[in-house]
């Protein structure tokens, strides 16, 4: 008799960690629309956060802290309620401060990784009561069943008026294993379905929505370390070592551009080549705080171009321009910034660019570079499969032409 009521008292919570599991589900499904109602306030300008919220709140109570269900760890809900705290105040900040991108994105940034932390702790939990839980009350059916054998061939010399009893309890028994069994199959293969028809149902917008945010998260991060090489900027005075740094956060700059161009652009392959030069050269003369009278001469006869051909070309453009701005106008109040570029990805691209300034004493000696600016310029273009020439005549013009080569740069 009491193997059979501890037989019932596995099964009732077997039956009520499952119900913690689909609970635990539920919750987590509701972070997912949390964040989904995020991402639509701030693009649409609507606030359903702060209902949406309430209702996830609602519902950890439910789930969390009712007294009719067997708890979950203690400790899920102040974690919980500690991280949609901080993604409230988050929400809050990205919202006020739309007008700044830079915090804007700084912030939603950090949002994402307090709404993951919220479902890591949620998954986490029902980890938990897979291993601890389900685990558990198996081994425990287990034993019994192990039990349950040895009192069957104990009871097989008891009299008669025993043998009913033996034989509900071993029926009983074999009831339950073979549920449980069941259970455990039947999980892993809705588990095993789960992410078949997940992977299935990926259709090929939402694989291009997916590709944007990874850019746009790319982005943001690359916009963080630009933001902290800037805060370190406060604490050097040395000069050699401040330029240093602003060269460092113009080159990340320039990568994280490329990313910004990418998601926003309709057609992931092929990026508004004018666009990104354009904000690449005056992003380059806000950094440098240009005051001379500067004259920009750009051509730019290339429509689109694919990622990993334009993020080599930016930072060579980057390279160059940066050159000039540093050395080129040096005692002179008026300037030259030339950048021509044509041709194609497949056929080849031309690209002029340099300046009209004071030049190199000695063009012999350019291909031999003694910094990283010009030792970056070198290996740039062997990235772009291109020849590198320095024009003649006054200034510091460079000539890049690439090799026709459609296996190396072939578009998505």
């Amino acid at each position: 008799m009491g193997l059979m009521a501890r037989a019932n008292k596995q099964q009732h919570r077997l039956h009520g960690h499952l119900g913690q599991l689909d609970d635990l589900g539920r919750l987590n499904a509701a972070m997912d629309q949390l964040a989904s109602v995020h991402r639509q306030d701030l693009k649409t300008g609507s606030r359903n956060w702060a209902g949406e919220l309430a209702s996830v709140r609602r519902m950890m109570d439910n789930t969390l802290a009712a007294p009719a269900k067997d708890p979950v760890p203690g400790a899920l809900l102040p974690l919980l309620e500690k991280d949609l705290a901080a993604c409230d105040s988050l929400h809050n900040m990205v919202r006020d401060n739309m007008a700044n991108q830079e915090q804007a994105d700084m912030a939603n940034a950090v949002f994402g990784l307090m709404l993951q932390r919220a479902r890591d702790h949620v998954q986490e939990t029902m980890r938990a009561v897979r291993k601890d839980g389900l685990g558990h009350e198996t081994l425990a059916l287990n034993d019994q069943w192990n039990e349950a054998q040895w009192l069957l061939g104990l009871a097989s010399l008891f009299a008669l008026v025993c043998a009913v009893l033996v034989g509900y309890v071993a029926r009983l028994l074999t009831r339950s294993h073979e549920r449980s069994e069941l259970l455990a199959r039947t999980g892993e293969e809705l588990e095993r379905r789960n992410k078949e028809l997940q992977e299935t149902m990926l259709s090929k917008e939402e694989k291009e929505v997916m590709l944007k945010e990874i850019h746009h998260r790319v982005k943001n991060n690359l916009q963080i370390v630009r933001s902290l090489i800037r805060f370190q900027t406060d604490k050097v005075s040395d000069p050699i070592t401040l330029e240093l740094f602003n060269e460092c956060v113009n080159r990340v700059g320039a990568m994280a551009l490329v990313h910004e161009q990418t998601y926003m652009s309709k057609d992931l392959a092929n990026i508004n080549v004018a666009n990104y030069l354009n904000s690449l050269v005056r992003d380059l003369v806000s950094a440098y705080n240009i005051r001379l009278k500067l004259k920009m001469d750009v051509d730019i006869q290339v429509d689109t171009l694919g990622v990993d051909t334009l993020t080599p070309l930016g930072l060579l453009i980057n390279e160059v321009v940066s050159n000039s701005f540093k050395h080129a106008f040096k005692g002179r109040d008026a300037g030259t910034i030339m950048l021509h570029l044509s041709g194609t990805e497949e056929g080849g691209l031309l690209l002029r660019v340099g300046d009209d300034g004071v030049g190199l004493p000695d063009h012999g000696t350019w291909h031999k570079p003694n910094s990283l600016g010009m030792d970056l310029i070198h290996t740039l273009s062997g990235q772009l499969n291109a020849s590198m020439e320095l024009l003649p005549g006054p200034g510091m013009v460079y000539e890049m032409r690439s090799t026709p080569d459609v296996e190396v740069r072939r578009r998505a």
